[in-house]
């Protein structure tokens, strides 16, 4: 399903929040205290029997709580300035538990899936750090027990954005991941002190994830709709059971269902998309012992000494039925989140592009250097993305010209596959009627993503131009994109040929040197007629005309890289 609005709400929200500065958000204090009532009680790492032990405390210590596990039978405490984790059986606690914080070091980010102080991040800061001597792990958070992001090698220097508060610990941006170390071994440059740092540091973009990891995530979504599946004849099968007892006729008692197990996500996994896979595992299961329920009173029926028929209680029958009732709804609602969450095998078009973020998808228009692009938002449609594919070396120019309305576009270009590494981002204001960013120098060869929408507070419905240009190496006399105050004509520079067009709106291409266009920056050699429409398409963008990089278009050199390149130049 795809959910457009979804996806560009969320990145629109880090689009906003990287126009002003990364800011420091202290995790909520809470007034919780705990009272340990025996001697000899383990604090652990994490929320859990088997996790490390950090030390012991005796009857009567007492320690403010700052947050609670998912299952709400450990307390989270500062314990020597580590987070520590103590068992509700051996404590009283004064005030109210379910006030504090979720929280779980091995499936939850530091400060929460609402605001991570871990993750995906473009922060930066002046004040920076250097391993010296050894490589150091990078975690999720301030505490062992945290999952490892990544490895920082000896050497790496990075920038400090914020630290525990009895230091400790340090967050750190590593190549755009965001995590803490180990505040003893990272050697401060240029400042003695860190106290300037933000206590619990900022929030990152996005909480902590992987390649790998989205990968599993997408593929765990289809082992449980799979796994619903096989546990679907088990269903049908007891409830065709049920449904002859009830009416009175006897069954058998053999070959019984099979009973479907459980699903247990692994921490790793679960962490990085808590949100959404730990309501799934819960329902999922529950379902699944619906199911169990129903085939196990069957069987514990046909173990009585009695035939199986008119003599099981009533209470029985409805109970079981009950349950599978309950079941039935269940595989439905999993099944329909499940379409939801998972992408569907689609067929792109050869001018359509897939786009993921934030576990939801969309398929996106392609458009080519120098195509002009026409489009429109009303008071549903605010926001839109592109794809377009650059070649390295490439300087962007892009170009946004309001056509009617007055709407406040903002607009972001980033990597596809990194849509919040922002490499430029602009915003109109009202009553301006071209909105340029630009040159936006390209170093990687790739397909980027371009997001455009109606920023204003009561968006209004408007239509508009958008053109993007190669720019490198050419000299600019003046915007690409502008309507003939005479004519009411947009005018597109550089030399195109546009066949677009909109109700009331005259589109016009206006020739560059020697008079020459370019058809289109989409056609191939053999569909160019002369070398002077090949050296104009390439000026426009069209690099697949020139794979030898002579600035020679479909040239002899061209046709020897790829045989099917027609020679237009000599």
């Amino acid at each position: 399903m795809r959910k457009t609005a979804f996806w560009l709400m969320t990145l629109l929200v880090s689009l906003c929040l990287s126009l002003g500065t990364a800011y420091a958000q202290q995790l909520p204090q809470t007034s919780i205290t705990i009272l340990v009532n025996r001697d000899g009680v383990n604090v652990r790492v994490a929320p859990a029997l088997g996790a490390d032990i950090l030390g012991f405390v005796q009857a009567g210590w007492t320690a403010p709580a700052n947050g609670r596990s998912p299952d709400n039978q450990w307390v989270r405490i500062d314990f020597n300035g580590q987070e520590g984790w103590i068992g509700l059986a051996v404590i009283n606690v004064f005030g109210d538990l379910n006030s504090l914080p979720v929280a779980d070091p091995r499936t939850i980010p530091y400060g929460g899936f609402e605001s991570p102080r871990s993750g995906t991040s473009s922060a930066t800061s002046g004040i920076t750090g250097r391993l010296a001597l050894s490589g150091l792990r990078l975690r999720a958070g301030p505490g062992t027990a945290y999952p490892v992001l990544a490895n920082p090698p000896r050497y790496t220097v990075f920038p400090l954005l914020g630290r525990t508060a009895n230091n400790a610990w340090l967050q750190v941006n590593y190549n755009g991941t965001l995590g803490w170390l180990v505040t003893q071994w990272v050697e401060f440059q240029g400042v003695a002190s860190i106290i300037s740092l933000p206590i619990d540091g900022v929030v990152a973009d996005a909480a902590p994830q992987s390649e790998d990891t989205r990968e599993n995530y997408i593929g765990t979504l289809r082992l449980m709709l799979a796994r619903i599946d096989l546990a679907q004849p088990s269903l049908d099968q007891i409830r065709g059971t049920w449904t002859t007892v009830a009416l009175g006729q006897r069954s058998a008692c053999q070959n019984f269902p099979a009973r479907p197990s459980d699903i247990n996500i692994a921490n790793p996994l679960l962490a990085a998309f808590y949100p959404t896979l730990n309501p799934l595992q819960a329902d999922f299961n529950i379902a699944m012992a619906n199911v169990r329920l129903s085939i196990d009173l069957w069987i514990e029926a046909c173990g009585q000494p009695s035939p199986p028929s008119g003599v099981i209680g009533q209470a029985t029958v409805q109970g079981a039925l009950g349950a599978i009732q309950v079941a039935d709804g269940q595989f439905a609602d999993l099944r329909r989140r499940l379409n939801e969450l998972i992408p569907p095998e689609v067929t792109l078009g050869p001018d359509e592009c897939l786009f993921t973020f934030q576990e939801q998808f969309d398929v996106l228009k392609i458009v080519t250097l120098g195509q002009l692009v026409l489009d429109s938002f009303d008071q549903r449609k605010t926001a839109t993305g592109y794809c377009v594919d650059v070649g390295a070396g490439a300087a962007l120019r892009v170009e946004v010209l309001r056509v009617t309305g007055d709407p406040n576009y903002l607009v972001s270009v980033s990597p596809l596959d990194n849509p919040t590494q922002f490499l430029a981002v602009g915003r109109s204001i009202t009553g301006q009627n071209l909105l340029t960013l630009g040159p936006i120098l390209i170093s990687q060869p790739g397909r980027y993503l371009i997001v455009l929408s109606d920023a204003g507070e009561i968006p209004v419905p408007s239509s508009y131009a958008l053109l993007v240009t190669n720019i490198a190496g050419i000299t600019i006399t003046g915007p690409g994109l502008g309507i003939d105050p005479t004519t009411g004509q947009v005018v597109v520079n550089p030399v195109q040929a546009v066949s677009t067009v909109i109700p009331g709106l005259v589109v016009t291409a206006t020739p560059g040197a020697g008079g020459t266009t370019c058809p289109s920056t989409g056609f191939s050699c053999s569909q160019l007629f002369t070398c002077a429409e090949a050296q104009a398409c390439l000026a426009a963008g069209n690099f697949s005309l020139d794979p030898s990089a002579n600035q020679i278009p479909c040239d002899a050199a061209d046709q020897a890289i790829n045989p099917s390149i027609s020679v237009l130049c000599f």
